[in-house]
């Protein structure tokens, strides 16, 4: 039987590996995948796939334009 067997489905217990605001990445050992959790989004991937989309995310992110800083406050004038 292999693991894509529906029987064996619930033997899965990812254990997190990191965590953000947005999500979290987990390690099965059961099914040697990496579980991507995006709010109500789970992708399973291999960890071929998830090392691929980790390098395309930087990629991506490094072409992003810089987030822009705050405005400056207005300079006030001090008079003596």
């Amino acid at each position: 039987m292999g693991h894509d067997d529906p029987d064996r489905a619930g033997a899965c217990a990812p254990r997190p590996l990191a965590q953000g605001a947005v999500g979290q990445v987990l390690w099965c050992e059961h099914c040697r995948q990496v579980h991507l959790q995006v709010g109500p989004l789970t992708l399973r991937l291999t960890v071929e796939a998830f090392e691929d989309l980790a390098g395309l995310a930087q990629s991506a992110r490094q072409r992003l334009p810089a987030p822009s800083l705050p405005a400056a406050p207005a300079a006030t004038a001090a008079w003596h």
